[in-house]
């Protein structure tokens, strides 16, 4: 598990949780593309997310 599914997990399901999702599963859970996934990532990193460090 990396700490950038680690972190989207907490920021679009629960900030409280302690089961994580892979890139893949969030992907499917939210009906998107992981590369949609990736580039939200960037963008929470830019915005200066707290859990994106």
């Amino acid at each position: 598990m990396e700490k950038d599914e680690i972190a989207l997990t907490k920021k679009m399901v629960n900030r409280g949780a302690e089961a994580f999702y892979c890139l893949t599963c969030l992907a499917a859970r939210f009906c998107v593309e992981e590369d949609a996934l990736r580039r939200k990532i960037r963008e929470f990193r830019e915005m200066g997310c707290t859990l994106f460090r």
